[in-house]
């Protein structure tokens, strides 16, 4: 509910933001989007914006009149709604693409003109005071800060490294049974926590799959259900079926059917934080994850089973992060 009233508000305020302080002499883009101009988009690699165009005259404080090539055929007299002006500071990505340093920037949450954010309902003494006020707040500015974006403010964007090798190693595993060692001078447990799946059928399609790419399926289904907790960590695939890793490490032009190609699409991104351990079985007890998962001491046999019966419905593989 937060979060719609808060996208509630955006829009708001967005269908309610004052119009631009456009002055004649200013150049501004045509956003084509909201005004058509005719042969200014060829294909689909073209700019959405057109110009940039000096403004000749300001009609009113809605409509302004550009001064417009011969070339474009329309009519100069545009609404502010469908312009975007040019920034006044140069742009940096441009200036490092040319080889000259790029300026430094001054804190930009406050706009241009001071007395932009002034209300026009003061008087013109008030007015006076309180741009005086803000220039003297923006000289006394530092350089702002690099801040990172909205949607990352509130997580830790730290990296988990450890200065210890053997430490690292343990770390990624597998861990057959728990281990103890001395951290910083600490005690420290280490007891895996396996995630288990089980490889099962999904759609009719997959009844003509052989084993890999059936395993590479429920492999690409897994890690995506289990994306919130895997993305980004380093995990074992640890599984009988050894051309699972060389299907997604291929590079030669072997047709795969949609489903794998969609898997391969979905696993490639992580394939640095993915390591495959080779392990062939006839019974699959060397790969399954439900042999390895810790015991339940409250939970009693005769309701319902033990996962750890070491029954030959096991499944055929394991997903172990670290």
């Amino acid at each position: 509910m937060v979060s719609a009233r808060r996208e509630q508000k955006r829009r708001y305020d967005a269908r309610r933001a004052p119009l631009p302080q456009i002055q004649a002499g200013d150049r501004v883009f045509v956003r084509l989007a909201d005004r058509p101009i005719p042969g200014a988009v060829g294909s689909k690699l073209d700019a959405r914006k057109s110009g940039p165009f000096v403004v000749d005259e300001v009609l009113s404080p809605h409509r302004v009149r550009l001064l417009l090539p011969d070339g474009v055929a329309v009519d100069p007299v545009m609404s502010v709604e469908q312009l975007d002006l040019v920034p006044p500071t140069p742009d940096p990505f441009a200036l490092a693409r040319a080889g000259s340093p790029s300026p430094v920037r001054v804190v930009a949450d406050a706009p241009d003109s001071p007395s932009a954010c002034v209300s026009p309902s003061l008087d013109p003494e008030s007015r006076r005071d309180v741009v005086d006020g803000l220039e003297s707040e923006q000289v006394s500015s530092s350089v702002r800060g690099r801040r990172p974006p909205p949607g990352l403010r509130d997580f830790e964007l730290g990296t988990l490294a450890a200065a210890d090798s053997e430490l690292e190693a343990a770390l990624r595993g597998p861990l057959v049974r728990p281990r103890l060692m001395v951290v910083d001078g600490r005690r420290v447990r280490l007891v895996e926590r396996p995630v288990a799946f089980l490889s099962r059928l999904t759609t009719p399609g997959e009844r003509k799959f052989v084993a890999s790419e059936l395993e590479l399926s429920c492999l690409a289904w897994a890690y995506s259900k289990l994306a919130h907790l895997l993305e980004g960590a380093f995990c074992t695939v640890i599984t009988d079926h050894s051309p699972m890793e060389k299907m997604l490490q291929s590079q030669n032009a072997v047709h795969y059917g949609p489903t794998i190609s969609r898997c391969r699409a979905l696993i490639l991104p992580h394939l640095t934080n993915l390591r495959f351990v080779y392990r062939p079985g006839p019974r699959h007890n060397n790969v399954d994850a439900l042999s390895r998962l810790v015991p339940d001491p409250g939970r009693s046999a005769s309701g319902g089973g033990d996962v750890l019966d070491g029954s030959d419905s096991t499944p055929d593989s394991a997903l172990n992060p670290h």
